[in-house]
């Protein structure tokens, strides 16, 4: 998504799983490849994970 991607959009290079289709590949963005998930960040489950993804996304909202 070279012009960003707004918030609670799915990536578009995510499958029907949720999965990265260009992880491992050199075409992934930096900013990909930089992040370091971690359980503080991602909790037990991908619900976990959204709700505190939407919590962020509420603070540092405009």
């Amino acid at each position: 998504m070279p012009h960003g991607k707004p918030a609670g959009i799915p990536c578009v290079q995510l499958d029907d799983d949720y999965r990265c289709r260009l992880f491992g590949r050199p075409e992934r963005p930096a900013f990909c490849a930089s992040l370091r998930p971690s359980p503080e960040m991602c909790g037990r489950d991908r619900r976990q994970a959204s709700d505190m993804l939407l919590s962020l996304e509420r603070a540092t909202a405009p």
